[in-house]
Formats: C-alpha cells, structure tokens, sequence
C-alpha cells in the first residue's frame, strides 16, 4: 500500500531532502518537480505556485553548490548526480501523482531520472516537460560552452541573455557563479542519453528564436516517448522560460488536466 499524500511544508522550505524546495502551502494532488537549468537554483521556480491550480504543489529541485548547499562540490559526472537525485527523490514520487519539468540541463536531469526510477521500480511521471533541450540522438549545433575561456563564454552568456546583465557585469558574482555554471554545463554538454523510450508523456517546450535547441530537435522527443507527445513553441530564445511564464504554465497545467494558472 502506497502511504497517503503527507501535508505540504511551510511555503519555501525543504522537504526533508536538501535536493528539494517545496513551495506549497497545503496538501496536493500532483507534484510538480522543478529542475533548473546550469547555474540556475530554486529562485527559478519561486512564483509558480502562486499562479498554478491549489492542487498542484510546486517542488524546486536545489542542486550542490548554489543557494543553501553552495558551499557542496556542484555534479561531475551523470552516475552521481543521478544516484544522488534518485535517493533523495524516489521516496517522494511515491507519495502520490507526480510531473517533472526541466529547463535546458533541468530536462536531461529529469529524463534521465525518470529512466532510473523505472529501471528500480517506480512509479512514473504523470508528465515529462522538457524545456530548450534537443532530444536523445540529436546532435549539438553550437560549440561547448563549458570549454570556452572566459570572455567568450561571457560573451555567449549575454548573448543568450543567460545570466542578468548586472551579475555578468561584477568581478565578486561571476567569480562565485562561473564554477558552478561551468560544472553544469560540463554536465549537459556531456549527455549520453538512456535508450529506450519512457512510459509517460511528453510535452516539449522551445522558444521560436532558439539556435541552441530549436523546433526541429525537440520534435524528435516523440520518439523517446511511450505515450501522448506535444510540442510548443514561445516568441524569445532559449531562456523563454523567464518572459513566457504564463504561458509556460498554461501548457504544464493543461497536459496536467488543471484549471489552468491562476
């Protein structure tokens, strides 16, 4: 017998795990597991419970080394973060109906934790939102940005407006940030996917203007994918995430079968 659904935590906190933030205030329905994008943390996801139906409780998924665990080791390589997300994870899937979405790096960390949890028996996603990420057996149409030396990287980053102009503009921030943003690049740059195909849906999310992950390598998540696939595209680039929000979250709840944001 699967426990029941426990009472959410107090808006913000954790929920025992340092891997998850949990932003609701009652108890859920469904659980909607948020993975950031490289160099991103909680703070991504931080107003989406406000604008989600009450049954949807929004968990930000924290990774080492930003916000509260920045003085941990960020992810070096897939077999840790994936043995490290599973553990902390697994016990709160299977606390009733559960989505995950991720961004960019936050995609390739979800699908491959939904692979893992499978492959040990649990139960799957209700919904597997992958957001500015190409699918499995795409091939990469921009250089690694994790190799890149500093300037150009820099230069890159504001060109995808992927960091605030103010933090790339400060020596103290960039020097706190550029690690832990290169660590998880190292970590999307270097995917190997999972083979085979997961038993939940797929809605794919990408931004018209987006020559890292555009349309044509996100339609190919039809293929990984045992069940229904959409796809939607947003008017920006590859960081939509930040100007479509509502709409982001329009798309999420209506796959979920919500009554839309609030």
């Amino acid at each position: 017998m699967r426990p029941p659904p426990r009472a959410a935590a107090p808006p913000g906190t954790a929920t025992g795990s340092p891997f998850a933030r949990f932003f609701g205030d009652a108890e859920v329905t469904t659980r909607l597991f948020c993975f950031p994008y490289a160099g991103g943390g909680t703070q991504v996801f931080r107003g989406w419970q406000e604008r989600v139906p009450p049954d949807v409780g929004v968990t930000g998924i924290r990774l080492p080394g930003r916000e509260q665990r920045f003085r941990e080791r960020p992810f070096d390589s897939w077999p840790q973060a994936l043995g490290a997300l599973a553990e902390a994870l697994a016990p709160e899937t299977e606390r009733g109906p559960y989505a995950f979405f991720g961004h960019s790096l936050g995609a390739r960390l979800a699908y491959e934790l939904a692979h893992r949890l499978a492959a040990d028996g649990h139960r799957p996603p209700e919904l597997l939102v992958v957001s500015a990420c190409r699918a499995p057996g795409v091939a990469p149409r921009t250089p690694p940005m994790h190799t890149m030396d500093g300037p150009t990287l820099h230069r890159r980053l504001r060109e995808m407006n992927g960091v605030p102009p103010e933090v790339l503009a400060s020596r103290a921030l960039m020097k706190l940030l550029e690690p832990v943003l290169r660590a998880d690049l190292r970590l999307a740059e270097t995917w190997e996917p999972s083979p085979g195909r997961i038993a939940a849906p797929v809605l794919a999310l990408c931004g018209e203007g987006d020559d890292i992950d555009p349309y044509e390598d996100m339609v190919a998540w039809k293929h990984h994918t045992t069940a229904e696939f959409a796809i939607r595209s947003f008017p920006a680039g590859h960081f939509f995430l930040r100007d479509e929000e509502e709409a982001v979250l329009a798309a999420i709840c209506a796959r979920l079968g919500t009554g839309g944001v609030r």
